[in-house]
């Protein structure tokens, strides 16, 4: 398989096995809405946003965007990767490091 391949057959497993039910009904609970929206996202938004987070991912790295994060592992020696999808209803980050000893 190709890498392009084998991020298909990947994001299509994501696709089919995530639960995108649960995360709009944490969005309905939350009255969580994307920015400019006043509805909660249907469902094929928020799969069309999960879709491109992961897309992003596989071309960087790392992407987040609606809640959704993504991560590409990858061994480009050994020609090997391995994609994921979170759902994070809350987290928080530091904005700045901070240097130690």
């Amino acid at each position: 398989m190709t890498r392009q391949e084998v991020i298909q057959k990947q994001t299509d497993e994501i696709m089919d096995e995530f639960d995108f039910g649960l995360v709009r009904k944490t969005f309905e609970e939350n009255k969580w809405t994307y920015h400019g929206k006043f509805d909660t996202p249907s469902l094929g938004e928020l799969r069309q946003t999960a879709r491109g987070v992961i897309r992003s991912a596989a071309d960087d790295g790392a992407s987040c965007t609606g809640r959704f994060s993504a991560t590409c592992i990858e061994n480009t020696d050994e020609k090997w990767l391995r994609l994921s999808l979170m759902f994070t209803p809350t987290s928080w980050s530091i904005d700045e490091g901070m240097a130690y000893e």
